[in-house]
């Protein structure tokens, strides 16, 4: 058996970019495992139930809670040390996570050496330092999202690694909210914590092939030389083979964009991506982007189809400890019953990742003109002082998690 494997973890809507990855890896590494673990139900899958491994209480204890309490981004990202754990417990001695919209274009051997010296191998979100920073997501974001983007990680089933693993499953029980607030997102800020614990068995590496992605591309440029993908350091001009590209924010409708969020990174500016990127869409289009980008997730309803509002998910954060439930999905389980008991369930049946139209979209827009008219008479109704304490007030009143009081009956 081969002690080397690589996985990543989505839910249905990803699975044809999940399914093109496991190609593209195999295609460069030929000889290694790689699984896909879903994060979602598998229902509808009936003939690829067998391609993904599905979550059990056996390796994820109250994973039904978890689905419950965190969306689909923090649900998928809580669960990765977990899978790391179970792949340790299958005697894999290296472990790499990719995410599921990764897309691998070289052999993956460099990544696996790194662990035969050290525990852990990270990838800052950019390596060079700017005194005028040109790169397209603000130096505020990264400091809020984490220095060290975790859609790719590289762990060693050794001592060390064992216990950043055990640690990281401890924190993402609970801890795994995208929460300005409380400083958290996801699995990833956490990670931050792991050069101050292990200096000496950590990687952070600066091969500019490895995980090049819209936060890098302003000190990264994608060359091809003899028809192989290359990606210089635009400072020391040092050139790298491309071992995977992390299509983050990528849209298979507009393929001139390398960032949907980001115009300015397109292909008519840098021609170079346009190989990669139909190389990419034809995979993903192959393996059934059409069927799987369209399907729900299962965690976003009740038994009974009942939509759970964001608002629900925190709700039940600030209140898990009263309920004893297995599975708060169940309509017979203490949470909706009190929900439903304080009337604050929406009458939605919807398990899609967003129950706003067009129409409730165009209306919001109209709603936020009224609130600012009307919050600049109380302005001046009030003056300056009081209305600086009430917008204060309304800074942290407004927080979900402090919704509590709309819970006026228990059972």
């Amino acid at each position: 058996m081969n002690k080397n494997v690589a996985f990543t973890v989505c839910a249905k809507n990803y699975l044809a970019q999940a399914f093109t990855l496991r190609e593209s890896f195999y295609r460069h590494n030929p000889n290694c495992e790689f699984f896909i673990f879903l994060s979602d139900d598998p229902e509808g899958l009936e003939d690829n139930k067998n391609e993904v491994v599905l979550m059990e209480d056996s390796w994820l204890p109250e994973w039904k809670k978890m689905a419950f309490k965190y969306n689909v981004i923090e649900f998928s990202t809580s669960i990765k040390p977990f899978c790391f754990k179970k792949l340790f417990l299958q005697n894999y001695d290296k472990v790499i996570y990719l995410d599921p919209d990764t897309y691998v274009t070289s052999p993956l051997n460099e990544i696996f050496n790194f662990l035969d010296t050290k525990s852990i191998v990270l990838t800052p979100h950019y390596c060079n330092i700017q005194t005028d920073y040109t790169g397209s997501i603000t130096e505020e974001e990264i400091l809020f999202v984490g220095i060290y983007n975790l859609g790719f990680a590289a762990i060693c089933n050794n001592e060390i690694g064992g216990k950043i693993v055990d640690w990281w499953m401890n924190r993402l029980a609970n801890k795994c909210y995208a929460d300005k607030i409380d400083a958290l997102h996801v699995d990833q800020k956490w990670m931050d914590f792991i050069p101050g614990f292990f200096p000496n068995d950590v990687l952070i590496t600066h091969h500019m092939g490895i995980n090049p992605a819209i936060w890098n591309l302003h000190e990264r440029e994608l060359i091809i030389e003899n028809n192989q993908f290359l990606v210089r350091n635009n400072l020391s001009k040092e050139s790298f083979p491309l071992l995977f590209f992390h299509f983050s924010g990528f849209d298979p409708f507009n393929p001139k964009l390398i960032n949907r969020r980001h115009p300015k990174y397109n292909t008519d500016v840098y021609p170079s991506y346009i190989p990669l990127f139909e190389e990419y869409i034809q995979g993903i289009y192959k393996n059934g982007y059409d069927q799987y980008s369209k399907m729900g997730y299962s965690y976003n309803s009740f038994e009974d189809g009942e939509n759970i509002l964001p608002l629900y998910r925190r709700l039940y954060r600030v209140n898990e400890d009263k309920f004893i439930e297995e599975n708060p999905f169940l309509t017979k389980e203490i949470f909706y019953r009190i929900l439903k008991k304080n009337k604050l369930l929406s009458g939605v049946k919807s398990n899609s990742f967003s129950i706003y139209t067009n129409e409730d979209r165009n209306k919001r827009g109209t709603i936020e003109k009224i609130v600012v008219v009307l919050f600049s008479i109380l302005k001046k109704v009030v003056g300056i002082r009081y209305y600086f304490s009430f917008i204060s007030f309304l800074n942290n009143f407004t927080r979900l998690e402090n919704q509590r009081f709309l819970i006026k009956k228990d059972l």
